[in-house]
């Protein structure tokens, strides 16, 4: 990794994944037939516990079985309602009793849709137009999923894999459009850098945790020095540019943010492959442990270097 990515933004950045594991939103899917089974099931492949084709952490409904007091209805985070086979005059009541209760709606249609969305009172930031791959530029159910889920969206890809690149794809846009801003704007030679790196360090660390990962110091030191063995390359090429003349800015800011993406692709890979340890990363690790024990004894002291 480059020089900029210093010990405390590696401290920062698994503090910031340990105070922001939010619990996971727990979702029903409201429909009815085949449909319901086919968009159920595809939310729960790969998860861990699955009874009947159907992950633990959601519900399967028919409209009618679903509770329109709002205190019942608040127990789902996010209704997600199957359009195909189901009335819209039998989703309204629900679209409703879950905005009573404060929780997320979000509905799957088929085009043409906007008479059905019109009926049950759904908005068009609402509706999701497929599962899984492109839809005209239209979000997919996953994507949808994710930013209902906020601040949650990282523990339920954890226990649904079926969101979990819809979620990690999220947080590669994020940091990679907020580094493109920022190589765009910052004109002093280098000052960039050490915002950029901490961007970079922070999704690798949402990437990881997507994954299951338990994040420690010793953990996080040896995902970044796996998955960022090519970003000392990218910096120096990043910092080479501020002596380009004219529209250097500009291709700073688009370095950035293709660096960026880059480096998320590459954790995304390396957690698909089982996020392996390696013996001679685990070597420097105890090597930066010892160091960082030294440097900053007192962090140490309050867990971090346990893992």
């Amino acid at each position: 990794m480059s020089s900029s990515v210093s010990l405390s933004k590696i401290f920062r950045a698994v503090s910031e994944a340990r105070s922001g594991d939010a619990g996971a939103p727990r979702l029903c899917v409201v429909g009815a037939g085949a449909e319901l089974t086919r968009v159920t099931r595809a939310l729960s492949a790969g998860a861990a516990e699955v009874r009947g084709g159907v992950s633990a952490d959601l519900d399967a409904l028919a409209p009618a079985d679903y509770p329109l007091d709002a205190q019942l209805a608040g127990r789902w985070d996010i209704v997600v309602l199957v359009a195909a086979g189901s009335a819209p005059a039998d989703m309204a009541p629900i679209v409703r009793a879950a905005r009573a209760a404060g929780r997320q709606v979000i509905a799957l249609v088929a085009v043409p849709y906007g008479e059905w969305i019109d009926a049950a009172g759904v908005f068009d930031d609402e509706v999701a137009r497929g599962l899984g791959g492109d839809h005209a530029g239209a979000p997919n159910l996953e994507d949808r999923v994710v930013r209902a889920a906020g601040d949650g969206a990282a523990a339920l890809a954890v226990h649904l894999p079926a969101v979990r690149r819809a979620y990690c794809d999220h947080v590669i846009l994020a940091n990679a459009s907020q580094n493109a801003v920022i190589g765009a704007v910052v004109i002093i030679p280098g000052a960039d850098m050490p915002a950029m790196t901490a961007n970079q360090v922070r999704m690798v660390l949402q990437i990881a945790t997507a994954y299951g990962e338990v994040i420690g110091f010793d953990r996080a030191l040896e995902i970044l020095s796996v998955v960022g063995t090519a970003f000392v390359f990218r910096a120096l090429a990043r910092q080479a540019l501020d002596f380009v003349p004219g529209f250097g800015w500009a291709l700073k800011g688009a370095v950035g943010f293709t660096g960026t993406v880059a480096l998320g692709e590459a954790a995304i890979a390396y957690f698909e492959s089982g996020a392996p340890l390696q013996l001679s990363h685990m070597q420097r690790i105890s090597r930066q442990l010892e160091r960082a024990r030294s440097r900053l004894p007192g962090f140490m002291q309050r867990g971090l270097g346990t893992g």
